[in-house]
């Protein structure tokens, strides 16, 4: 990832006319905030499935006594629907890990322009370089 950078406006003479540090682009968007939040989303998700998947299968012994779908049982449906909630969880939280990659690219953007806004800065009256 890209860093906030410091700057110098040097003189001829190598004197500091001027200094100047980039905004830090982590106060704009923060690639570990949204990796955090993803991993809430993901966690919360899964945890919900299974809720889900455990629901099922307590009610499954009831069902199967209660609803007879000409004249099979519905234990095993019931419980091959709840396997594969607790299996899906992982494939459905996948697509947004990549929000974590766009966050990245983002704040290596920003970076990059509050980086060249800091070199800019120090571009003032009687400076012949920056470093």
């Amino acid at each position: 990832m890209e860093n906030p950078k410091t700057y110098k406006g040097l003189d001829a003479e190598g004197n500091v006319k001027a200094q100047c540090t980039a905004v830090d682009a982590n106060t704009l968007i923060n690639p570990a905030e949204v990796q955090a939040a993803i991993d809430n989303v993901k966690s919360v998700f899964e945890e919900q499935l299974n809720n889900v998947a455990s629901s099922l299968r307590d009610i499954s012994q009831d069902a199967d006594e209660a609803i007879i779908v000409q004249g099979t049982s519905m234990e095993g449906t019931i419980e091959d629907t709840a396997t594969l909630l607790t299996q899906v969880s992982g494939q459905v939280t996948q697509g947004i890990d990549a929000l974590y990659d766009y966050a990245v690219q983002a704040h290596d953007q920003l970076q990059i322009i509050e980086n060249n806004k800091a070199y800019n800065n120090c571009i003032v009256a009687d400076v012949v370089s920056v470093v």
